[in-house]
């Protein structure tokens, strides 16, 4: 697993606050979202509890968490996300441009209950569970970005699991008789929790291109959650813009 860096000049437990910081500024974690416990963090981050605990001391004294004794830790506030929308063909432009330059491999492919900002994004009520798609996306053994998208349990049964290995999810979408119609998307920026840092092969906290985005089809129902991360250096998003 990937480790904070101990050469940085930078606390370990300043590190571990700016990358859960993070997670809050981009939306990763919601507003009154459970945080993991202090045990999940210290084999996520391979530290010490008492790193654990000033680094969640310094986040609650910011007002970013709130600790409930007996519960556990929550998020107290996030950063607000702009959304904008995207063209539909420029999109399908740059689907085209990252598939004939990189190499997809499906990481996992389960049915999960919803987290709160995909249960935001596409709709749902509290309890839903949908099917979690995570890919990585490579160009010869070098990792470009990393993927995840969640799709109501009505739209995923449509497909097998060698389906998404093989096919476009956007393609399949449209096989399946759910073509986009709308897309809205957020882009900005994100540091590396130590899961997607080892899966991209960058250090933990590495800052990262952040896109989020939802696809609704021509009811404007929403039928696809997807969020986006890549090193700057490797991937990019390009908006088009016509009148």
């Amino acid at each position: 697993m990937q480790k904070l860096s101990r050469t940085l000049g930078t606390p370990l437990h300043h590190q571990i606050a700016a990358v859960i910081k993070d997670g809050i500024a981009t939306g990763r974690y919601q507003p009154g979202e459970r945080l993991p416990t202090e045990d999940a963090l210290c084999k996520l981050f391979s530290v010490s509890r008492i790193t654990v605990r000033r680094a969640m001391q310094g986040l609650e004294e910011q007002g970013l968490i709130e600790r409930r004794q007996g519960d556990g830790t929550f998020v107290a506030e996030s950063a607000s996300v702009v959304s904008l929308q995207t063209p539909l063909a420029g999109f399908m432009e740059q689907v085209a441009e990252s598939r004939a330059l990189s190499t997809p491999r499906l990481e996992s492919f389960e049915e999960v209950a919803a987290p709160p900002h995909v249960r935001t994004g596409l709709l749902l009520p509290e309890g839903e569970r949908v099917m979690k798609l995570v890919r990585l996306r490579t160009r010869g053994s070098l990792p470009i970005l990393h993927s995840t998208a969640w799709l109501p349990i009505d739209v995923a049964s449509r497909f097998k699991r060698e389906d998404i290995s093989r096919h476009a999810l956007s393609e399949l979408m449209a096989r399946a008789g759910f073509p986009y119609f709308r897309i809205e998307a957020a882009a900005g920026a994100a540091l590396a929790d130590p899961v997607i840092a080892r899966s991209l092969q960058v250090p933990i906290g590495s800052a990262l291109v952040d896109v989020r985005r939802v696809a609704f089809d021509e009811h404007d129902r929403p039928i696809e959650y997807q969020s986006i991360l890549g090193p700057p250096d490797r991937y990019q998003m390009r908006v088009t813009m016509r009148s």
